[in-house]
């Protein structure tokens, strides 16, 4: 039997999400080596994000400085978790219906 692929540890959605938050440009490469061995559901989310914060890297959005970085990234973290629970909140809402 064929044993299923794994995903790479680069490609699993924390590190990734790390990755693209700390430094855009280098999650783009990355994904483009890694493309074959991201799962196909996870190809155009990883994609959209790692564009979008390459685009804030190169037009200097995100500050210079390592701890303006990690302050951007943290507060840019907590908005996106707050908006994937209260997101998952309301779909559960309208499945229990």
């Amino acid at each position: 039997m064929t044993n299923p692929k794994t995903t790479p540890f680069l490609m699993r959605r924390v590190p990734f999400f790390i990755l693209y938050a700390l430094c855009g440009p280098l999650a783009l490469l990355i994904l483009i080596i890694y493309w074959q061995d991201t799962p196909t559901d996870n190809r155009g989310p990883y994609l959209f994000f790692s564009v979008v914060f390459s685009l804030f890297f190169i037009t200097k959005i995100i500050p210079d400085g390592l701890l303006n970085i990690v302050i951007f990234s943290a507060t840019y973290t907590f908005v996106l978790f707050v908006t994937y629970v209260m997101l998952n909140q309301k779909r559960n809402r309208h499945e229990n219906e």
